[in-house]
């Protein structure tokens, strides 16, 4: 907690060296030794200004970088159960083998738990959240279509959270410069 203040601490001492910047040349040349233990102060101040600058600085990257590393570990975990979940609407597809309704509930929940766990609440309920007709169904027996739907449904929404948890960006390069016309 305390180091979410090192922001301050720069422009606080900034500020404080410019009233003892004042102070030292309100006083008189007589007080010369004030003078400077003032501005050793001040000096001090400084340093401990643009310490406290870069501590803040590399404090909010380490912060941010920590942050994409759980963002991409959470994100390669989702591409992980899409994976399971797209290899289950295959079995589901397929007639001539097995319903996997157990393997589908049981997916689903490690999927919930997760998602619980590592992003809250409100990701469980887009995870259940029904998908559009743009998804389409394919020719599945009558029986399968509702294990079809909410397979297909959650492994859609799967896929829509790991793209939120994407790497953001980064800044396009400076376009190079137009030479001169002449």
């Amino acid at each position: 907690m305390w180091r979410e203040y090192f922001g301050f601490v720069a422009p606080a001492l900034a500020v404080l060296n410019g009233l003892i910047a004042i102070v030292i040349a309100l006083l008189s040349i007589r007080r010369s030794v004030l003078k400077l233990r003032l501005g050793v102060t001040a000096l001090v101040f400084g340093i401990i200004a643009v310490g406290a600058s870069y501590y803040a600085k590399h404090s909010t990257r380490i912060q941010t970088e920590q942050q994409q590393a759980e963002r991409n570990t959470v994100r390669e975990q989702l591409e992980t159960y899409i994976l399971e979940g797209r290899t289950l609407l295959g079995q589901i597809r397929d007639a001539q083998r097995e319903l996997p309704s157990r393997p589908a509930d049981e997916w689903a929940q490690r999927s919930e738990l997760y998602l619980r766990d590592r992003l809250g609440e409100r990701y469980v309920t887009r995870f259940r959240k029904d998908a559009n007709d743009l998804y389409g169904d394919t020719s599945i027996a009558g029986p399968r279509m509702g294990y079809w739907r909410a397979v297909r449904n959650r492994v859609v929404n799967l896929e829509l959270i790991a793209a939120e948890l994407s790497e953001p960006p980064q800044p396009a390069p400076p376009a190079p410069a137009a030479p001169p016309s002449q």
